[in-house]
Order: structure tokens, then C-alpha cells, then sequence
């Protein structure tokens, strides 16, 4: 996590939100993002949330983990209501990043495998056929299909759902293909 920081000030932020500018949920989106994780928070997204709903904010806690201090939500999140964020203008910067997911590697992010993770995969395959000219291996194209099409089951299940591993510099690529348009 980032302690104190801000977690928009993280350097792969903006990439990210400029992939997401060309992506949205579809609307039956079951907010999956708001029902499996803990949501982590920097001290903006807490003074955002407090302001939005004191109530709901209380839930946060304040964390402690391998000396980083930060806050956190648990699931399913306070300010989910029917299956759609009451809050979404004002989302915490986690939320912003999702189907991307900050993982331990300085160098990479996650994939999640929802709707949307989904249709980013099968441009970023695209991408990388059609102009890196370096076809994604099939065995990861056949795992990632196969976490998307399991994602419900595994998940009313409890079970692990395995995320694509993405680095950062082909995410970083991959925006300015997608910003071409």
C-alpha cells in the first residue's frame, strides 16, 4: 500500500485511467468489485467518503500491515445500494483502478477477470497481435477465458479467481494504441 500517500499519486494512475476512459461496466453488472475485497484507502478517499455519509464511513478501519498505515473497507461496501455505487462520482481511488488490481510486484497490476477486465483483454490481445506482433501465448488467453467464464461459480463458491498478471510499460503502450482511435 502507499501509507499516507495519496494512492492517485501511484505512477501507473493516470495509464490506467486513460484505458478506463475507453471502457464501462455493462449494466448488469452485479458489483462484484464491491462484494470480494477489502478496499483500501488513502487519507483523501476517507475525508471523501466522511463528507458523502458519516454513517457509512464509520465502517472504515484504520489499518496497521507490515508498518504501512492506511484505512480500509471491508465487503461488502457501505455505500453499495441495489448493486450500483451510491457514491460513484465519488468513489474511492481503489474503485477507480478496478478491473486493475495493485499487486506486490512494483512493475505489474492485476487483471480481474469481470466483464470489462474481459473486454480489455481481448483488445490488449488484439494490440499485441495486430501491432506488437506478438501474439499472447495461448495457454494465457485459454486461462484467463476460462477464469471469465467461471468468475460467478468461484465466487458464490468462496474460491480463489485467478487475475492476469500485466505489466505495467505494455499497459502504458497499450493506452497510447487506444487513445489513437
Amino acid at each position: 500500500m502507499c501509507g499516507k500517500g495519496r494512492l492517485s499519486d501511484l505512477p501507473f494512475f493516470e495509464t490506467v485511467q486513460r484505458i478506463l476512459s475507453h471502457y464501462s461496466c455493462p449494466s448488469t453488472c452485479p458489483a462484484i468489485c464491491c462484494k470480494i475485497a477489502d478496499i483500501n484507502l488513502d487519507e483523501n478517499d476517507l475525508k471523501i467518503l466522511r463528507q458523502a455519509s458519516k454513517g457509512k464511513a464509520d465502517k472504515i478501519e484504520y489499518c496497521n500491515e507490515d508498518g504501512e498505515l492506511h484505512y480500509k473497507m471491508h465487503p461488502p461496501c457501505p455505500f453499495l445500494e441495489s448493486d450500483k455505487c451510491s457514491i460513484y462520482d465519488r468513489r474511492p481511488t481503489m474503485c477507480r483502478l478496478f478491473p486493475f488490481n495493485i499487486t506486490t510486484m512494483p512493475d505489474s497490476l492485476l487483471l480481474f477477470p469481470c466483464d470489462m477486465g474481459a473486454s480489455i483483454f481481448e483488445d490488449y490481445v488484439e494490440y499485441s497481435d495486430n501491432i506488437l506482433k506478438q501474439p499472447i501465448p495461448a495457454n494465457t488467453i485459454d486461462a484467463f477465458e476460462q477464469s471469465h467464464c467461471s468468475f460467478d461459480s468461484k465466487l458464490n463458491k468462496g474460491l480463489p479467481i485467478p487475475m492476469l498478471v500485466m505489466k505495467i510499460n505494455s499497459l502504458i503502450h497499450f493506452r497510447e494504441y487506444l487513445n489513437q482511435d
